[in-house]
């Protein structure tokens, strides 16, 4: 039986419930029968300082500790393993999360002795077995590991996980979290939970990598059960689904409505979904379920930058849905983007002429929103060299974002919303007047979408 300590390391961006990805990933491991004990250390209230959190992981005596790792944060995760070792930490260190599994040997250059690609809930409670000395090392599939002489060593792909239904429920792993971490007495549930993973669409702004394009799903009846468990054990009646993208599948949706609606007790929850999936009959389908708020990627209303970045949606279309929205009184949020590359500033004023026209029926925009090329995406593999900010992750200070404000104000909106940090990083060398442009982007959205707080529209109060 191995001994995994989880960490998630203190970051600029508070987390308010527990990890869901920590939720699977412990209760993978309880099931393989290992013990585990975990730390969300972005938690508002939970420890951060490195010698803190040195303590309670040697306190647990673990033989791996697992980090997390978004590229956002990596050069958090890679110090919080150099204060671990400094503080005589002897256990290998596992890297697990989005990043390692764009860059799965980066880790192991930055302290780590394994780094997991993709989904690890398999990958880890084997890794742990190995470390157990019940299986070799060789056989733990998507492990990248480090072998004696110091080289690295890359173990074959498991591949994406087919049946979620099978998955350990995150639920049997909820007590490790400390309610005082979110400011808490009585257990916390995640902000949300998954029907699916996986996302169809080949946007060349997104990776995807750890959950893959091929769109796998939970069956209703699981999803339902884990809800009403929730209920039961933190009085849950909103929440968000995590699924990259739940309008997948127009049978499975409407099934999972069905058993929604279905339940003895009502739920209230939002989602976020590709526009080209929702219709209006099946918005009022998922609206009658208990759905609220629709999160809808758009990214430009330019229809040749749309082509460009893979898209695939017109704008004509998300008019449409924006429209059927409205009409049944469902919130629906519209992401736009700005920032591309190849945009001309006739498109981005196109995009900025688009952004006024949707004001009435949108009943909000998303905060921020200049592109950020991230690993494993197109846009930062076919410009990464040409514009010299090849991992600018390492290179280059964090990019850090300003918290949202938990007073809602024009001022703070202006300041969560429209202060984005990779403006100023103008990762590809864009001009003034263009930069100027995308400001004013930001500010039209952050105004917007207060106008309709401050008037108390779409549910907003």
């Amino acid at each position: 039986m191995a001994r995994v300590f989880l960490l998630n390391p203190a970051t600029a961006e508070p987390i308010r419930t527990p990890l869901l990805a920590f939720a699977y990933l412990a209760a993978a491991l309880r099931r393989a029968g290992h013990e585990v004990a975990l730390l969300d250390a972005s938690a508002p209230f939970a420890p951060k300082a490195p010698k803190a959190i040195a303590e309670r992981v040697h306190a647990f005596k673990p033989t791996l500790v697992g980090i997390h790792a978004k590229t956002l944060f990596v050069q958090d995760s890679y110090a919080l393993a150099a204060a671990l070792r400094a503080q005589g930490l002897t256990a290998p260190l596992v890297c697990g999360g989005p990043h390692p599994t764009v860059v799965p040997r980066e880790p192991l250059a930055h302290g780590f002795d394994f780094a997991v690609v993709g989904e690890g809930e398999e990958t880890l409670p084997e890794l742990a077995d190995a470390l157990d000395g019940r299986r070799p090392l060789s056989s733990v599939r998507s492990l990248i590991w480090r072998g004696p002489d110091g080289s690295s060593a890359s173990n074959p792909a498991r591949g994406f996980l087919a049946d979620l239904d099978a998955l350990a429920s995150p639920l049997d792993a909820l007590e490790l979290f400390d309610p005082a971490w979110y400011g808490a007495s009585r257990p916390v549930s995640p902000a949300g939970l998954l029907s699916s993973r996986g996302c169809p669409a080949a946007c060349t702004f997104c990776s995807n990598n750890v959950t893959g394009r091929v769109f796998r799903h939970r069956s209703p009846e699981a999803v339902c059960a884990e809800i009403s468990r929730l209920q039961e054990t933190t009085g849950l009646d909103s929440f968000s689904f995590f699924d990259d993208s739940f309008a997948v599948g127009r049978q499975r949706v409407e099934a999972l409505c069905a058993a929604l609606e279905a339940l003895p007790r009502r739920v209230h929850w939002s989602c976020t979904a590709h526009p080209a999936h929702l219709h209006r009959d099946l918005l009022v389908r998922m609206q009658r379920a208990g759905c609220t708020s629709v999160d809808i990627g758009m990214e430009s209303g330019d229809p040749d930058l749309l082509l460009r970045i893979g898209k695939g949606v017109t704008v004509a279309r998300v008019q449409q849905v924006l429209r059927d929205a409205r009409e049944i009184g469902l919130h629906c949020m519209l992401n736009l983007m700005f920032g591309w590359p190849d945009e001309t500033d006739r498109e981005l004023e196109t995009t900025l002429a688009f952004l006024q026209e949707a004001a009435p029926l949108a009943a909000s925009f998303n905060a921020r929103g200049v592109l950020v090329p991230y690993p494993g995406t197109e846009v930062y593999e076919r410009h990464h060299m040409q514009f010299g900010f090849t991992e600018w992750w390492l290179r280059e200070p964090p990019l850090r974002y300003e918290p949202f404000p938990e007073e809602w104000s024009l001022e703070g909106m202006r300041r969560a919303y429209a202060a984005d940090a990779a403006l100023a990083r103008n990762f590809f060398q864009l001009p003034p007047a263009t930069l100027a442009l995308i400001q004013r982007g930001l500010d039209l959205k952050a105004e917007l979408t207060y106008s309709k707080i401050a008037a108390g529209c779409y549910g907003f109060s």
